[in-house]
């Protein structure tokens, strides 16, 4: 791992396969890289190519069944407590497990392609990022993860986030539902 300190997702060649009554479908086989802290990765292909794939199995949400983490692993190294550092390996991971959960959302995040579908349409959007303000800091009020929602907002760019925070998601454009 080159220049430890500042990797926070390692990826060592990964390989995930989907079992299918038709056969089984080798979705990736051997993608390796590091994403350091700071810097972002552009990850481009095909359509089918194993883009999403790769963020799920990031994220440990690959569908199970049918698709399996064959081999390879997904290092996250996690401060902890000021400069140390703890080394996860979501692989290893139950999906549904308490620590994956807490680390989906406060650690690692993924933007998903299509925003419309990935708000509840029945929400404000507000409601929805307090929500999960509030899964992952249970001591917040709802007040101070209104407050945090608010300028979460603010910081990428949503104008008057104030007012905004109380709509639904189809009052948004495309480009702010991604921010």
């Amino acid at each position: 791992m080159e220049n430890a300190n500042n990797v926070l997702v390692d990826v060592q060649d990964l390989k995930v396969q989907f079992f299918l009554h038709e056969g089984t479908v080798h979705a990736l086989e051997g993608v390796s890289f590091q994403i350091q802290q700071g810097k972002t990765l552009g990850v481009i292909g095909e359509s089918g190519s194993g883009k999403s794939v790769t963020a799920q199995a990031i994220m440990g949400i690959i569908p199970s069944p049918p698709g399996k983490v064959v081999d390879g692993r997904v290092l996250l190294n996690l401060p902890e407590n000021g400069a140390s550092v703890r080394v996860v390996n979501v692989t290893e991971l139950p999906p549904s497990g308490s620590e994956i959960r807490s680390i989906r959302g406060k650690e690692v995040s993924m933007i998903f392609q299509e925003p419309m579908t990935s708000f509840s349409p029945v929400h404000t959007l507000g409601n929805q990022i307090m929500e999960a303000v509030r899964i992952h800091y249970p001591e917040v009020s709802k007040r101070e993860a209104r407050e945090r929602a608010i300028e979460m907002m603010r910081r990428v760019g949503i104008p008057r986030p104030e007012e905004r925070i109380d709509a639904y998601p189809f009052q948004f454009s495309g480009g702010m539902r991604q921010r």
